[in-house]
């Protein structure tokens, strides 16, 4: 079965073309054998302040944020930001979306292009970006205090 599984892939030139026809979690190691890569995700944590008149659904604020980033980067760039909901408060317009470190610019971009959510107005900013929800929540409260002392919030 391997022996026909190696013919095919190399075309009957004997040189394999499995390394381009493969996902790229699977290796090939010497004398033909397929062997599971494990990829390392890096998640980036982004906390973002929501200010609009309206409140939106969880639902309907993710739906806006994939638009947008399909609208930029067609749906092969969409699909590399691995993006997430982790938390969202309407009421508080706090969130938290998780996507990956290599799509972070591009997640960042497509934030700033979310200006409306149906018919109402809507500004997306970020507050803080993190590699850990641990290290995030320690970046707003250290913000948080921050702002209080100098009149802020």
């Amino acid at each position: 079965m391997f022996q026909l599984f190696r013919s095919l892939l190399s075309g009957g030139t004997g040189r394999s073309l499995a390394r381009g026809l493969l996902p790229r979690e699977f290796g090939l190691l010497e004398g033909g054998r397929i062997v599971k890569v494990k990829i390392r995700r890096n998640p980036r944590y982004l906390a973002l302040k929501i200010e609009s008149d309206k409140t939106f659904e969880r639902k309907i604020f993710l739906n806006n944020v994939w638009r947008s980033l399909t609208k930029l980067y067609g749906e092969y760039g969409a699909s590399k930001a691995g993006m997430a909901l982790v938390e969202y408060e309407p009421e508080k317009g706090f969130a938290v979306l998780r996507c990956e470190n290599e799509a972070l610019t591009m997640v960042r971009a497509a934030l700033a292009t979310l200006t409306s959510i149906g018919e109402k107005r809507v500004a997306v900013h970020v507050l803080a970006i993190s590699g850990t929800l641990r290290a995030l929540r320690k970046k707003l409260s250290r913000g948080a205090e921050g702002l209080s002392e100098s009149g802020g919030f």
